[in-house]
């Protein structure tokens, strides 16, 4: 004995319909994915201040000519290095980097002969700059 029903409502969405709104929910899905792993949402990246520098050959002295208005001393490791060691900066540079602050080779540091200065930005691990003064 067979049963059967009577379907009153006959308005229903074809499968064909179906399947592409599910497609659309997947690729809508898999784009917004994308976005956060590849950092395009969420977290802000800390970005790279931009620092000028002057060095004098003749002073033995690097000075800043302009700045980031945020940049700070602590977040710049600053390393002397000659041929046969390196140094990292004792003296206490803290607060703003300013146009005008000044590193003296002669006085800020213990190393002789050929130094290199690097100055790299802590939080982004990127090379701000590296200068080469002879016969400090």
């Amino acid at each position: 004995m067979k049963t059967r029903r009577k379907i009153s409502n006959q308005n229903a969405v074809s499968a064909i319909i179906g399947v592409i709104i599910m497609v659309a929910i997947t690729v809508a899905m898999a784009a917004v994915a994308y976005a956060y792993f590849t950092g395009m949402i969420g977290e802000q990246k800390t970005a790279t201040p931009t620092i000028d520098f002057v060095k004098s050959d003749s002073e033995k002295t690097i000075t800043i000519a302009t700045a980031d208005v945020d940049s700070k001393w602590n977040d710049i490791n600053i390393t002397f290095t000659n041929e046969t060691s390196h140094a990292y900066l004792t003296i206490a540079k803290t607060g703003v980097i300013n146009a005008g602050d000044r590193i003296n080779l002669l006085n800020d540091q213990i190393l002789r002969g050929k130094v290199t200065v690097t100055f790299m930005h802590i939080p982004t691990n990127s090379l701000l700059g590296s200068y080469t003064i002879e016969n400090v």
